[in-house]
Order: C-alpha cells, then sequence, then structure tokens
C-alpha cells in the first residue's frame, strides 16, 4: 500500500506540476497513468471525465480525487487531491508574481504563444486515443450504436455554436435526456 501511496502521490504532483490550460490539460497525463498503472480503465477514464466535468469545482482537482478515490478509497483520493495542488499553489503564487513585473516581456508572450495550442493538442491527441481505443479497438458494431444518444451529441454540440448559452443549460438538457432515454429502453 505505501508503494501506491508513493506512486499516487507522485504521479498526480507531476500532473500538478505540469500541467497548463486548465483541468482537460491533464487527460494526457491520466491517459498515460491508465495505460502505465492499471489503475482505472479506459472507458473508467471516460466517466471520469464526464463526472468531473458536471461537478462543482476545478475539473482537474474533480478528476484526481476521482482517480485517488478509484485506486486506493477514501485515502487515495486525498493523497491525488494535496499531490495535484501542492505545485500548483507554489507555482501559482510564483508566476503571478513574476507576470506583474514581466507581462510585457517578449519571452513571456512568446512562451504562453505557445503552451496554448500545445495545451489543445495534448488534448485532442487524448481524445482521439480514447475513441480509438474505447470504439475501434472494441471493434462496435454498427448495431452497437446508440443512434439516439449520437444525435443528441450532435443537436447539442450545434446549438452550442447556434445558441451561446451557459454550459449547464445543456448539461442540465442532456441529464434530463439521458434520464428520459432510460425510461424508453
Amino acid at each position: 500500500m505505501y508503494n501506491v501511496s508513493f506512486l499516487l502521490f507522485f504521479e498526480f504532483f507531476k500532473v500538478g506540476l505540469f500541467t497548463f490550460g486548465g483541468g482537460y490539460a491533464s487527460l494526457p497525463f491520466l491517459y498515460h497513468i491508465c495505460e502505465i498503472y492499471n489503475w482505472f480503465s479506459y472507458e473508467e477514464l471516460t466517466q471520469l471525465i464526464a463526472i468531473s466535468g458536471i461537478t462543482p469545482g476545478p475539473i482537474g482537482l474533480n478528476m484526481a480525487t476521482f482517480a485517488g478515490f478509484k485506486t486506493l478509497g477514501f485515502f487515495g483520493a486525498i493523497i491525488s487531491s494535496i499531490a495535484l495542488i501542492v505545485p500548483m499553489m507554489i507555482i501559482t503564487s510564483q508566476v503571478f508574481r513574476l507576470y506583474k513585473k514581466f507581462s510585457e516581456n517578449k519571452y513571456v508572450k512568446s512562451v504562453l504563444y505557445v503552451l496554448r495550442p500545445t495545451s489543445c493538442a495534448l488534448i485532442s491527441g487524448v481524445a482521439l486515443k480514447l475513441f480509438y481505443n474505447l470504439v475501434l479497438l472494441n471493434k462496435l458494431s454498427f448495431i452497437d450504436i446508440d443512434f439516439m444518444a449520437l444525435f443528441i451529441v450532435i443537436v447539442l454540440f450545434l446549438l452550442t455554436f447556434k445558441l451561446r448559452r451557459d454550459p449547464v443549460i445543456y448539461m442540465l438538457i442532456a441529464g434530463i435526456l439521458g434520464v428520459l432515454l432510460q425510461f424508453v429502453k
């Protein structure tokens, strides 16, 4: 247990130390943890992402707490959460102090300019890997596809661009439709 506790702390400390761009930027790290340690499956990782997105609080912290709980129970949730928060607190306080001083520096601007698309690329890469592992490797047939759920996803996706409302509204609609679909099945 001590070995797993140390590894859990170490892995989530790395996530907190090297994740830039918000909670979803931690997905490549979580995917790596999933591959290396088998603490949770790819399917559980997708559930982790969904649950973290709809629960209150920072997404990265929610994901760390869930992953830690899945690995070592309540003790694991505490370890992974603290491990994620400690480096972020140290870095954020120092960066904020320095950013005021160097915000107009061309090197600082160039680093920030490169970090944004890099975070997007890492998140997209994980999305493609998850799609590959969950859909293509499982060789889902045409019959296995839930067309109603796919239709709902496409409609809500298009509505986000058309209506530009608060994302909570779309999550509530999706949740209500998901419950209603369970009654239809």
